[in-house]
């Protein structure tokens, strides 16, 4: 299985303590999938431009990473919030898993992509062209955050559903 996590923005200076953690689930996640994260730029915000443009033009970098996705995860505070084993369970079912290979899909060449917004979210066409959209918590992280939760909850994704022991 390959997962991609594009996200916008680049991780800045004062989030380099999160690299470690972000680094050890990338390694922890080699054992059940290739997973990699992408880094599209982000749009300054600035006065004379307006939210709508901020956006749309963030979206048009991500968009096309969407037409070579085999299945599209928006991350958004509006999205469909679950806990942990209702995330592994929705996750792999929606994947169409099978018990016969351990209920993991296999390796498909297209990704399996979450996307991460910007700081005024996603625009709306990426959220259409998504074909779900979860939410990790109804609290407001910084976007490097995100990162490093979202690469754990999909760790714990993969435990829970091969029944490997994680703490809970």
């Amino acid at each position: 299985m390959n997962i991609q996590m594009i996200v916008v923005g680049r991780m800045k200076g004062g989030f380099s303590y999160l690299q470690p953690g972000l680094d050890d689930y990338l390694k922890r996640l080699k054992a059940y999938a290739n997973v990699s994260i992408i880094e599209v730029p982000d749009e300054a915000i600035l006065p004379s431009r307006t939210e709508e443009q901020v956006m749309l033009g963030e979206a048009r970098r991500i968009l096309p990473y969407l037409e070579k996705a085999a299945y599209a995860i928006a991350l958004s505070e509006r999205g469909e919030s679950l806990a942990s084993a209702q995330f592994s369970t929705a996750f792999f079912e929606r994947l169409g898993a099978n018990p016969s290979n351990g209920g993991i899909p296999g390796n498909d060449a297209r990704p399996i992509i979450f996307i991460v917004g910007g700081p005024l979210g996603l625009h709306p066409s990426v959220l259409q062209a998504c074909h779900w959209t979860v939410s990790l918590s109804k609290m407001t992280f910084p976007h490097p955050m995100v990162r490093l939760i979202l690469l754990e909850q999909l760790y714990r994704a993969f435990k829970i559903r091969r029944g490997e022991p994680y703490h809970k």
